[in-house]
């Protein structure tokens, strides 16, 4: 369950979500890069409680608000245009739009360094950015698909379980999740990230279905079945900003 509350402290506003969970025994103050500011709570904790200990935190918070603003990451938002730059398993690729007579949908393929984008000859300007977006998400989720079941199949031999169901869907704030049934679910953007951090999401989800929290017995697991996992997850917090569609 989520609420959103806010207080005047300082002369200023913060504005903050509450997300309640019934699993969370201790309450956290999340500052989000984008300037989304989260209170994270356990079940039946009061809007009064939240209230204070926010205002405790505010002068933290503001700092972590300030530091974001002045250092705040270019905007990657795609325009799906000739010439934008993307990423394939850690690489760079420029992409080049061709209008083709003859096709009726949009097809994106990478040729080397060049992710290749046909449309319909057909297809006005207003129109392009879409049908180039259409034909971009296609490729990202195939390619997820079949890197996403190639790991899978590989590490679930190594942990002896039975390859788990899985999607690749695209997801806002998640790399990836395992669901209490068992489905992981792994986000294609996934497949502009250098392959080993792929795999390190993959891992992590696998392992997931022995530990389904983030103990020391988890951790341990994940290290037994991908060594030196810890620089794929350090990379992935460090540069994820740069894998987005």
């Amino acid at each position: 369950m989520r609420k959103n509350d806010s207080i005047k402290t300082c002369g200023r506003t913060i504005e903050y979500e509450i997300v309640y969970n019934k699993k969370r025994r201790k309450a956290a103050i999340v500052v989000r890069p984008d300037l989304k500011v989260e209170f994270r709570s356990p079940h039946g904790l009061s809007r009064e409680a939240i209230r204070g200990m926010v205002q405790k935190k505010a002068g933290w918070i503001w700092e972590k608000l300030d530091w974001f603003e002045t250092n705040r990451l270019p905007n990657q938002e795609k325009r799906y245009n000739d010439g934008e730059m993307y990423f394939y398993l850690g690489r760079e690729c420029l992409m080049k739009i061709t209008h083709v007579d003859g096709i009726k949908k949009p097809l994106a393929s990478l040729n080397g360094s060049e992710l290749t984008v046909l449309i319909p000859e057909s297809v006005s300007e207003e129109l392009k950015p879409a049908l180039v977006k259409e034909a971009v998400w296609n490729f990202y989720k195939d390619c997820a698909e079949s890197e996403v079941g190639r790991l899978l199949k590989a590490y679930s031999e190594k942990l002896g379980v039975a390859p788990p169901n899985y999607k690749v869907k695209h997801q806002k704030k998640r790399w990836g999740s395992c669901s209490a049934d068992n489905v992981l679910r792994i986000n294609f953007q996934l497949v502009m990230a250098p392959p080993e951090q792929l795999e390190y999401v993959v891992v992590h989800e696998l392992c997931h279905l022995k530990e389904k929290n983030h103990s020391a017995r988890f951790w341990k697991l994940v290290g037994e079945l991908m060594p030196g996992y810890e620089v794929h997850r350090k990379g992935l917090k460090k540069n994820g900003w740069r894998y987005m569609l």
